[in-house]
């Protein structure tokens, strides 16, 4: 592998070319494709999580960056490293808006394919779609008889015309048309009865900026009720800004302020950059002692993060399924139009755990209810949920009996991921206060669970 010159962010950052370090070869950063492939190269050589487990790569040999990049991945734990236009990703977490059709989809457990919910500043929300709708055709083909490949083609058309089943039993055609779509971070804002006080419960879609208004919004809710125990709906979370999950951890743990959510650790060219998260006062914060998560196998990233650094100042449980595994973060370079955005840090928490990559299992395994609206006390994680507040058993009924949807169900032609061993982590504590979070040990495939990929970042079932 051809040697390039190593500097630091701000001089990666600064220009086109590297002539600042004396001693070794200049590399120009053009816009080329052998300056792409240079830049990429040097940020995965240097900065990269996994720098010395990647072989020695043909750099000239690589017919772009993207193809680079990935030759100089580490499969074995990375899944996430990638290359997206810069516009295209600013519009995402700092706009919150994609181009789509404004709803997540989901699989019930006969294979339906079902929508879980909805932003309403979107056509579908325009159009008066909402979760537990049944998707019965698309675009004149019976939904059966595609494939996951075809699904998603059909869905990425220009227009969409979907025959729907309604919760009622009522079929009618619905045309969509892609465009905006302004991202619904909060949703389904709730007070519900426990019998140790008023539970505050939401759904956070998306770690994204203008989200956090939103949860502003909703925890001035939780203070004015007064709410003694939080259910945070993290079922269909795949991520975003780490900022934007330190606000969250805040909200959440009024007492943590000043105390770290998550320990970022860098590779050991790098430990100057090894950084501490810090969560912080913010007059929205509740004062609970405990709190449960919603999960399925689209809880990644952030929301992971999130749950794991609570663990070690509250009672943390989580409800539903186990979540993707992703205890990882990266960091992100512009160049060309470009993010080049690799896996630079593992995510800790204060007590030094992590390293989910299989997952963080649920203390109760509940399956989605997509026939039950968010929010409603009698869907099913939510049921279990209250129950766990409740301290009662997970389940007063026969989860087999619900018509449920599970996330980890395929499309015809899709393969089944492939569940690891689990082992029961030693409980976290701090302050009088602890949890056991149950996590995976070993790896697993973070491929979408049967659905088409989705926008940037590749969201599983979002269109």
């Amino acid at each position: 592998m051809r040697k390039l010159c190593h500097c630091s962010l701000s001089c990666l950052a600064l220009a086109g070319a590297l002539s600042a370090c004396s001693g070794e070869s200049v590399t120009e950063f053009d816009c080329s494709v052998v300056g792409q492939k240079a830049y990429v190269a040097s940020i995965m050589s240097n900065y990269y999580l996994w720098y010395d487990r990647v072989p020695a790569v043909n750099v000239a040999a690589a017919s772009s960056a993207e193809e680079l990049m990935q030759e100089m991945t580490y499969p074995e734990l990375d899944h996430w490293s990638g290359i997206q236009r810069q516009e295209e990703r600013t519009q995402f977490f700092d706009q919150g808006r994609f181009q789509g059709l404004g709803y997540t989809l989901g699989l019930d457990v006969d294979g339906g394919l079902r929508i879980s919910w909805v932003h309403e500043g979107s056509a579908a929300g325009r159009a008066g779609l909402d979760r537990g709708a049944l998707i019965i055709g698309v675009n004149g083909h019976p939904i059966e008889e595609l494939t996951q490949a075809e699904l998603g083609n059909e869905l990425s058309r220009d227009v969409v015309v979907h025959r729907v089943q309604e919760l009622d039993g009522t079929v009618h055609d619905v045309e969509l048309r892609q465009g905006d779509v302004d991202i619904t971070s909060v949703k389904s804002v709730r007070v519900l009865d426990s019998a140790h006080g008023p539970v505050g419960y939401l759904m956070f879609t998306t770690f994204v900026r203008p989200g956090e208004e939103e949860l502003l919004a909703a925890f001035r809710q939780f203070q004015d009720a007064g709410v003694k125990q939080l259910v945070i709906d993290l079922r269909y979370n795949g991520g975003g800004l780490l900022s934007t999950a330190a606000l969250l951890g805040s909200l959440i743990d009024k007492r943590g302020a000043g105390q770290p959510l998550i320990v970022e650790t860098y590779n050991d060219l790098h430990p100057e950059m090894n950084r501490h998260r810090l969560m912080f006062d913010t007059p929205e914060a509740v004062d609970v002692p405990r709190v449960v998560f919603l999960a399925t196998g689209r809880t990644a990233s952030a929301s992971e993060q999130v749950i794991n650094g609570l663990a070690p100042y509250l009672d943390v449980q989580v409800v539903g399924s186990r979540t993707l595994g992703k205890p990882v973060g990266a960091d992100s370079w512009t160049h060309c139009d470009f993010a080049i955005a690799p896996i630079t840090f593992r995510s800790l928490n204060a007590d030094g755990q992590g390293d989910y990559f299989g997952g963080i299992e649920p203390v109760c395994e509940v399956p989605d209810d997509l026939l039950h609206r968010l929010g409603d006390p009698d869907e099913a994680q939510l049921h279990a949920a209250l129950r766990v507040l409740d301290d009662q058993p997970c389940a007063d009924r026969d989860p087999s009996e619900l018509d449920t949807a599970f996330p980890g169900a395929a499309l015809p032609g899709a393969d089944q991921p492939q569940r690891a061993e689990a082992r029961l982590a030693a409980p976290l504590a701090s302050g009088g206060r602890s949890t056991a979070l149950r996590t995976m040990s070993l790896p697993t495939s973070p491929a979408a669970p049967g659905l088409p990929p989705g926008p940037i970042p590749a969201l599983p079932g979002w269109y």
